[in-house]
């Protein structure tokens, strides 16, 4: 092994870099998505276009809205509308999260598996360079005190 070649030359070190800045991007990625979230809502109607509702980023009902043709039905049926439209924006809200989501790269396990394989690879030899290196400078300097 050249001793004089900086260790940034090794192609798993390469490898490695590479895979820390995809980390990286991901994790931003990921940072970006969750603050998104956190804002998300959703929207939805019944059938009918008579009750609409509106949910939070946690998907819970925050609005709801009842036109006055609404209003004519009975409260059973009203009731079911009413639910058909905040299970629609429910529905809307997981769509749109979901659609977030899919944008959003995420470390997979073998890539995070070879990522640590490599890096204990390259541990162990840079460690055993290094005992070569201090043996030979030990047996440098006892050469000279002989």
């Amino acid at each position: 092994m050249d001793h004089n070649q900086p260790p940034f030359g090794d192609p798993r070190f390469q490898e490695l870099d590479r895979l820390v800045r995809e980390s990286e991007r991901s994790m931003r990625e990921l940072e970006l998505a969750m603050r998104d979230l956190r804002e998300l809502t959703g929207q939805g109607e019944n059938r009918a276009g008579t009750v609409s509702a509106r949910v939070d980023a946690d998907s819970r009902p925050v609005e709801v809205r009842i036109s006055a043709r609404a209003m004519r039905l009975d409260p059973e049926e009203l009731g079911r509308e009413v639910v058909a439209a905040v299970r629609a924006a429910q529905e809307d809200h997981e769509r749109r999260t979901q659609e977030r989501l899919a944008g959003v790269a995420t470390p997979d396990e073998s890539l995070l598996s070879t990522f640590k394989r490599d890096l204990e690879e390259l541990q162990d030899s840079y460690s055993r360079e290094w005992d070569e290196r201090l043996d030979g400078m030990r047996r440098g300097r006892r050469g000279r005190e002989d």
